[in-house]
């Protein structure tokens, strides 16, 4: 009877070890499927309509609401800034207003989370040490993980987490942060083509001004506002003198970098309020919002015919030009945006029969 109790209890131990493994084996197929469920979570973001910055929120507050992760519920991203050595915070959750200050703008090798930029490598710490090189005062004791964002070789950005002090990590942990960081990576460079994308469908490449579509889109809203507040505005069409031969003798390259500085000149000359744009080759438009006759747009279109007639110094170059500009007015020549735009065109013509002329619309 013994015997049979004793054989029975090694049954029931061995039954208890097979349990425990199959539960350790559970809990292990429960954390890859909510690994894989938080990956697929966080490319999804990737379709949203909003801004790189608020995806990074989504994506910081979805990694924090991990339970097995044994983090803190607090956090942050940087994204590497446009000189390519500092980091910049878009995104955070439950830190300190001292660390938002302080911690704004950090640079590659500051810190932490610059080292990790830096190095490009994951960097665990299980308490406050020697590199921690910000330290505001009142800092309670913490751990971190810091998983830089690379893609291509290049650091995008680091992905800062807070753990209990004296944690200790798991290559669990690591596996899935280095999977997260790949999936952030993969949505920051897209949304950087995106915007890369839209920024050209209504910026001018050359040189950086809105082009026809842009103005088109504003200038439809100025005449909103106009009818709205019954306001008078100006569309200047200006058209370069010269250009071509300049184009012709000193070379395309020669040519782009003065259509660069005409159209600074002309930002320059102009208020606030006034927009231009580049319709492609050398013609610009203008929008004088704010301008209460039609003598002061002919008056201000002079000015620009000066300064943009002013000599230039381009390489070894030193192109002459002129300007020819049409004017016309809302609403007294037309009260839509093509055919506003039309009369200027139509005026621009009269002007360049006398070049270096600003002309006002005539029937």
């Amino acid at each position: 009877m013994k015997s049979e109790i004793a054989h029975l209890n090694k049954q029931v131990d061995k039954l208890k070890v097979k349990v425990k493994s199959y539960e350790k084996i559970l809990v292990e197929l429960k954390q890859r499927s909510d690994i894989q469920d938080t990956l697929n979570e966080i490319l999804n973001i990737s379709l949203m309509p909003i801004s790189m910055n608020e995806q990074m929120e989504k994506i910081l507050l979805i990694i924090l609401s991990i339970d097995w992760l044994s983090l803190e519920e607090k956090g942050c991203v940087f994204l590497t800034d446009n000189t390519g050595h500092g980091l910049k915070m878009v995104a955070h959750h439950n830190l300190e207003e001292s660390l938002l200050s302080l911690c704004d703008h950090i640079q590659f090798g500051q810190c932490l989370c610059g080292i990790a930029a830096q190095e490009q490598n994951l960097i665990f710490r299980d308490c406050i040490d020697k590199d921690h090189h910000i330290m505001p005062t009142g800092m309670n004791p913490h751990g971190h993980y810091n998983m830089p964002i690379i893609s291509n070789g290049k650091t995008l950005g680091v992905l800062n987490l807070y753990v209990k002090h004296g944690h200790n990590s798991s290559n669990l942990e690591q596996n899935f942060l280095k999977s997260c960081s790949k999936a952030m990576a993969s949505i920051i460079e897209r949304k950087k083509i995106e915007e890369k994308l839209h920024k050209l469908s209504y910026l001018d490449e050359l040189t950086g001004i809105p082009n026809r579509r842009q103005f088109m889109n504003y200038l439809d809203d100025v005449i909103k506002d106009a009818e709205k507040y019954q306001r008078i505005f100006s569309v200047l069409f200006i058209d370069l003198d010269k250009f071509k031969v300049v184009n012709d003798t000193c070379g395309h390259e020669c040519g782009d970098k003065l259509l660069i500085e005409v159209s600074q000149r002309i930002q320059l000359s102009l208020r606030d309020t006034d927009v231009v744009a580049r319709l492609g080759g050398d013609e610009f438009v203008v929008i004088l919002e704010v301008v209460p006759t039609a003598e002061k747009a002919i008056e201000i279109a002079n000015l620009l015919i000066q300064e943009i007639s002013k000599p230039y110094s381009i390489d070894d170059h030193t192109p002459v030009i002129g300007a020819s500009i049409g004017v016309s007015m809302f609403p007294e020549h037309d009260s839509h945006a093509e055919g506003i735009l039309r009369k200027a065109d139509k005026a621009l013509y009269d002007a360049k029969e006398n070049r270096g002329m600003a002309v006002i619309y005539s029937k």
